[in-house]
């Protein structure tokens, strides 16, 4: 386990929630390029996102560089704690089973799933010269998007870690904002197909991409014409 996993262990909803504040935001996303542990907490908290819209309550905003207020620390820490009792309960059982069936890779199911007609598929464009071939289908739902993203692997590099190199799957909205939506390994040779959803609308998509999970460098993106 990272030597600093007890530092971060309960901070992956407020990361994805964007209520962390710039500095510690930062500091986590670093964590999370060392820690695998971390990195799959993201991924399954990661697509309640789109189901949190539908709540009245207001979520909380992103917070200042001196980092939430105490009410809202208090909210954060609470979401957190609840949620790692759930994966330790067992709630998170269903998400497991179906991560089973993907090779190589986490896969991250979308919790609601989608009544309408699939949506296209688009390809996303190399733009770091990655070793990534990768489409994603676009989905409209009630409650947002759903996004099915395949990408497989097709370089060949000798020095890849064990389980292969983390990447992060983010959108960007139509004023330039992103979220990541999911986090993932890839090893030479492996594919991943991953689902995960967001509470944009296909309209208001701006693009959909395909970063480090450290988020610091965008390897490929597919644009939206909006």
């Amino acid at each position: 386990m990272n030597p600093d996993h007890a530092r971060f262990v309960e901070w992956d909803a407020a990361f994805v929630l964007g209520a962390l504040s710039a500095t510690d935001r930062r500091a986590y996303e670093e964590h999370l390029s060392t820690c695998a542990e971390c990195t799959r907490a993201v991924a399954e908290v990661a697509p309640t996102v789109g189901l949190l819209s539908r709540v009245p309550a207001p979520l909380p905003q992103p917070a200042a560089e001196a980092g939430p207020d105490a009410a809202r620390r208090t909210q954060l820490i609470s979401i957190a704690g609840r949620r790692a009792r759930r994966r330790r309960n067992g709630w998170i059982a269903g998400t497991v089973a179906a991560a089973a069936l993907v090779v190589a890779a986490i896969a991250v199911p979308l919790a609601v799933q989608s009544s309408t007609d699939p949506g296209p598929v688009y390809a996303l464009t190399d733009l770091a010269d990655a070793p990534l071939e990768a489409s994603v289908r676009l989905t409209d739902a009630a409650w947002g998007t759903r996004i099915d993203l395949v990408c497989r692997y097709s370089g060949e590099v000798l020095d890849a870690p064990e389980g292969g190199w983390p990447y992060a799957l983010a959108v960007v909205d139509a004023d330039g904002e992103s979220t990541t939506l999911s986090t993932w390994r890839a090893a030479p040779g492996s594919t991943t197909q991953l689902s995960a959803g967001t509470d944009l609308g296909v309209g208001d998509i701006g693009a959909v991409e395909i970063r480090t999970v450290a988020g610091d460098r965008v390897l490929m993106r597919y644009e939206a014409d909006l």
